[in-house]
């Protein structure tokens, strides 16, 4: 048992100091003479969410109004207040904007939100995002030096908003961490990590490529479908390496939706195949499971107890020594949260692998089947 201890945490902290390496290679942006010239067309997909718009309408707000940016709501059949919300907030504004109905052609709504409004774009660049971000102030300007080195994928970091309560700082410290291993994989040109919550492309990429043609039969996976097309095409992938430019994301509000989510993803990752990713999400689920393994051989054997708090307290330096790496985010108690969510993440994932064995899921009010 020593010995297999000893290789799961040398494989875990290969890949932390891996991702360390990855993030201390990122450059800062380059400043261009021309970035006000740049103009985006900005996909918000949304259903159901007028009790998480209020930030990125107040937000949209700030933006600069200089007739760079156009905005499509892309309602996906909101039963709430949702559509009301968005009307209410910029009709008065000088933004440009419209709402969109998307019309369902497959399994896959938000991803035919996407598609339609990419149709609909008068503008060459675009950018996703979620219905519940936070803009920072700084944000377009960054976006736009990002965009001026024409890539053909801009990865954009996000971060979670920070609240009192065990399930957010369990969150926060996951969301942290997969956007400290998507920095560092980005780094090293082998970018593993994508988001549709802060996401831009060029719309003539995303033609080329032939947009979601190939994976329209999978729900979820705007995002990491999009990264594996710019793997395997060799295109040109950057990283928007910015605190200033990082977009604070609501998470989940309640358990249920929290386990619905990372099912999604388990599935998205399955389906995606993204081999690389997966390595990486197999060496950190094996790592968060081996504590709950270690804790079983106690009932067998007391000195257990001592490889367990070894086993505990080194992947705990781990986690904060990365976290705490040119973070992205203003999160306070790193330590204590890192301490907590360590102590409940593994419990929390054997119940989402356990329930991610079934074919189907519930998000968002539909039932999806395998």
């Amino acid at each position: 048992m020593i010995t297999l201890t000893s290789i799961v945490l040398l494989l875990y902290a290969e890949l932390i100091i891996w991702a360390y390496r990855g993030i201390s290679r990122l450059k800062p942006l380059d400043f261009t003479s021309d970035v006000n010239q740049l103009k985006a067309t900005i996909i918000i997909p949304f259903r159901n969410e007028a009790q998480r718009l209020g930030p990125l309408l107040e937000s949209i707000k700030r933006l600069p109004a200089t007739g760079t940016i156009e905005l499509l709501f892309m309602d996906d059949s909101s039963e709430d207040e949702s559509v009301g919300l968005i009307r209410a907030a910029l009709e008065d504004s000088e933004a440009d904007y419209q709402i969109l109905k998307v019309i369902r052609e497959s399994v896959a709504t938000k991803k035919d939100a996407i598609t339609q409004g990419v149709k609909a774009a008068k503008h060459p660049w675009i950018i996703t995002l979620d219905a519940d971000v936070s803009l920072p102030d700084s944000w377009w300007n960054l976006m736009q030096k990002g965009l001026a080195q024409n890539p053909d994928l801009l990865l954009g970091p996000i971060a979670l908003a920070s609240e009192n309560t065990l399930l957010n700082w369990l969150q926060q410290i996951e969301t942290a961490g997969i956007t400290q291993l998507g920095r560092g994989s980005a780094g090293f040109d082998r970018p593993m990590v994508a988001n549709g919550a802060h996401l831009a492309y060029s719309k003539a990429w995303f033609t080329a490529v032939g947009g979601f043609y190939g994976n329209l039969d999978i729900a979820s996976g705007d995002d990491m479908f999009m990264l594996k097309k710019a793997v395997n095409s060799k295109a040109e992938i950057l990283y928007l390496n910015s605190k200033e430019a990082t977009l604070t994301v609501a998470g989940a509000s309640s358990w249920p939706e929290y386990f619905w989510q990372r099912i999604r993803w388990i599935k998205k990752s399955q389906a995606v195949g993204l081999q690389n990713s997966n390595r990486m999400g197999l060496v950190v689920t094996l790592a968060n499971l081996w504590i709950i393994v270690l804790l079983a051989s106690t009932f067998f054997d007391s000195k257990f107890w001592w490889i367990l708090g070894g086993y505990f307290s080194i992947k705990i330096c781990c986690d904060v020594w990365l976290l705490a790496y040119q973070k992205l985010d203003s999160s306070q108690n790193l330590l204590l949260k890192t301490i907590v969510a360590n102590l409940v993440y593994p419990w929390t994932l054997i119940i989402i692998l356990l329930r991610a064995t079934s074919g189907s899921y519930r998000w968002k009010g539909r039932e999806y089947k395998k």
